[in-house]
């Protein structure tokens, strides 16, 4: 590689490069070592191992908070359900209740309407007395109308 450089920028200067080179190649390759072994003793470290642990407690605490909070969430929605359950039904009760005392009530109007269409019956079934008048004034109005 020296000789490529010397004949394209001199000998002197190919010197230069070359050793400027040869020590610059080197320190990538040195640092890349340092950087896996100081990676291979820090798994292994007691520092890392107690940071690792506590991050991992930590993890653990988070997801039984976020579990707690969930169950404490369903508890919620549970007893909403049987309060809303609870309301259903009264008002089921409620529209029952009423649904029966219409039904009565109607039964009776209709007794009553065929109590009264039987004596209506029976007062026109009966003759009119030959002696029943109505004056004049009572009968232009009648015709008036």
């Amino acid at each position: 590689m020296t000789a490529l450089l010397a004949g394209l920028i001199g000998n002197h200067a190919a010197g230069i490069v070359g050793r400027v080179l040869g020590f610059i190649v080197p320190v990538p390759l040195i640092l890349v070592l340092a950087a896996l072994a100081w990676a291979h003793f820090d798994k292994t470290s007691a520092v890392r191992s107690a940071v690792n642990d506590r991050v991992k407690e930590m993890v653990a605490g988070a997801e039984i908070a976020a579990l707690e909070a969930q169950l404490a969430a369903q508890r919620d929605i549970a007893a909403r359900l049987d309060e809303v359950s609870t309301e259903a039904q009264r008002r089921l009760s409620a529209a029952v209740d009423a649904q029966l005392s219409l039904a009565m009530r109607l039964q009776a109007a209709e007794a009553k309407n065929g109590d009264l269409n039987d004596e209506l019956d029976d007062l026109l079934s009966r003759p009119v007395d030959r002696g029943c008048a109505v004056d004049a004034d009572l009968l232009g109005r009648l015709r008036g109308r």
